[in-house]
């Protein structure tokens, strides 16, 4: 009896000293730490309090586990794919495009949505037909999707040049492009839409790639406890 109790205890404290998982940690800390970006696409301030497309996927996700949503806005981009990648967040819900360079780094979620990433110019500019054509600046936010998607394309295009912008996100090089500021960025269809209602200057020349898949982005590694909770609740939604 004696020694059936010391080999319980013993499997008890052993239970105690393993890792928990990412799902356990979680619901142990009882918040779900989670990364955006102000945009009318992800997430902003609105009249009646947050608001925003990712904001409100990210809330109903905390619901769905049963603790309180924290909400943080890195600086820019980069910031927010370096502290994920870190495990200093949960996830990023940031209208993430999935690509080959960030899965190489980043777990994902099922996709919820699908976006086209467009080339934009404002009226009075020369349209341009294909990347050939360019002739002025072009500028993309640093370490977005959109630089990934044109360094693959100078293979293609040799002459095509463009800067990555670390200090402005899409919508504010959007408001660049209407300001001839510069003359073309690329942003996705969900941005360029919006953009248009107060910028109906703007235009859209072509898309640089085909439909791409937006996802929310974990920590690499093999624990998938979170992700697939969050698959689980997107599956939901879109069963809904």
């Amino acid at each position: 009896m004696r020694l059936s109790l010391a080999l319980l205890c013993l499997f008890l404290t052993a239970c105690d000293l393993l890792p928990r998982s990412q799902l356990d940690r979680v619901k142990d800390r009882g918040e779900l730490r989670v990364l955006t970006r102000n945009s009318a696409t992800t997430y902003y301030e609105g009249p009646n309090g947050p608001a925003g497309l990712e904001y409100e996927l990210a809330s109903g996700f905390a619901d769905f586990l049963g603790v309180k949503l924290k909400i943080e806005t890195p600086e820019n981009l980069s910031q927010i794919l370096k502290r994920v990648q870190h495990g200093l967040a949960d996830m990023a819900a940031a209208g993430l495009t999935v690509t080959d360079e960030r899965k190489s780094v980043l777990n994902f979620s099922s996709s919820y949505q699908r976006i086209t990433p467009q080339l934009v110019y404002r009226v009075g500019t020369r349209t341009p037909r294909n990347l050939d054509e360019l002739r002025g600046s072009l500028e993309v936010v640093a370490d977005s999707s959109h630089a990934e998607r044109l360094r693959q394309l100078q293979d293609e295009y040799p002459s095509l040049s463009f800067r990555e912008n670390s200090e402005l996100d899409s919508e504010q090089l959007l408001n660049l492009v209407w300001e001839q500021v510069i003359d073309y960025t690329v942003a996705d269809s969900n941005e360029v839409a919006i953009s248009r209602r107060f910028y109906p200057e703007l235009r859209v020349a072509f898309d640089i790639s085909s439909a791409e898949s937006l996802a929310w982005a974990f920590p690499p590694g093999e624990d998938h406890s979170l992700i697939d909770k969050a698959n689980e609740y997107l599956g939901r939604l879109k069963d809904n």
